[in-house]
């Protein structure tokens, strides 16, 4: 089976592979999304359940099927063999193809829940923290092999089926401060347009590009000290991403370029491309969009 562990808590990162980290050859998840972004546990009010969601992707349309698991090994930094979802995960329900639905109502999620607080020393009556605390779930995609250039299976050991998992954290945390929301991308610019949701936007072959994505304009929320920094992370088919990954702040708290270069890839095809936004409190987003790279006009 082709096969990929992502590490990484926040998605930040992707696995390391062959290709490089924004190109999009086989099955890949940019990103899981929790709506509503935090459990917020307030005894006075129901526990609170939120919604997973993947931005799970694969160039050849294979479809996809998602499962989570709420890992019952919860530690800061997890081990790299960590079963989860398997022997070390408890199933969540599903909510959809690449969906399911993280409840602390489930006894066993609030048990767990309760002895992470407990080992973190804020339960048993003691307030949570106004950063809360990360609850750890596991999560596996599926699909089908392809035979696309460059990508899938079969694998290293000839299976039919591409598999990727990885790790991701929904914050927990008591009443007081507003509730954080997953910030959204209205549009991509490609150079001076936005890209046209129908697929109907072109570029000369081996042109090279920028895109700028465009936050909703409530995706920044405020935040003490000022409002978000906005991250962002581009993935594309064809063509060479300059940079994985972009800012709209600087490290001082200055406005940053958050555009990249994109080049064109030197045949004519159809190229998609992917834009993740993170907003560095757990919040998610994402837009998919593609490009028609054409042949040069002929003189």
């Amino acid at each position: 089976m082709a096969f990929a562990l992502l590490a990484g808590l926040s998605l930040a990162g992707c696995p390391e592979n062959l290709e490089k980290q924004s190109q999009i050859v086989k099955l890949r998840v940019l990103a899981v999304q929790a709506e509503p972004a935090e459990l917020i546990v307030d005894p006075a009010q129901p526990p609170p359940r939120t919604t997973l969601t993947a931005f799970a992707v694969e160039p050849s349309d294979a479809p996809i099927a998602m499962e989570y698991a709420l890992c019952t090994v919860q530690e800061a930094v997890p081990p790299p063999d960590v079963d989860c979802p398997g022997t070390q995960g408890i199933p969540l329900q599903p909510a959809g193809p690449l969906s399911a639905v993280l409840d602390l109502g489930d006894p066993r999620a609030a048990a767990l829940a309760q002895q992470v607080a407990q080992d973190g020393g804020f339960a048993d009556g003691g307030a949570l923290p106004p950063e809360g605390f990360p609850i750890l779930v596991g999560f596996r995609a599926t699909a089908p092999a392809h035979t696309l250039p460059d990508g899938g299976p079969p694998g290293a050991d000839g299976g039919d089926l591409q598999i990727f998992e990885g790790l991701t954290t929904v914050t927990a945390r008591g009443p007081g401060a507003a509730l954080n929301h997953n910030p959204a991308i209205d549009s991509v610019l490609l150079g001076d347009a936005g890209i046209a949701d129908d697929g109907s936007t072109a570029a000369p072959v081996s042109a090279t590009l920028r895109l700028d994505p465009v936050p909703a304009q409530d995706a920044k929320e405020p935040v003490d000290g000022g409002a978000e920094a906005l991250g962002y992370s581009f993935f594309a088919t064809a063509g060479s991403v300059a940079s994985l990954r972009s800012t709209d702040t600087t490290a001082t708290g200055q406005p940053a370029d958050k555009s990249v270069d994109w080049s064109a890839p030197s045949e004519p095809q159809e190229v998609r491309l992917w834009v993740v936004v993170r907003d560095g409190r757990g919040g998610v987003g994402w837009k998919a969009r593609s490009v028609k790279v054409t042949p040069p006009a002929a003189q």
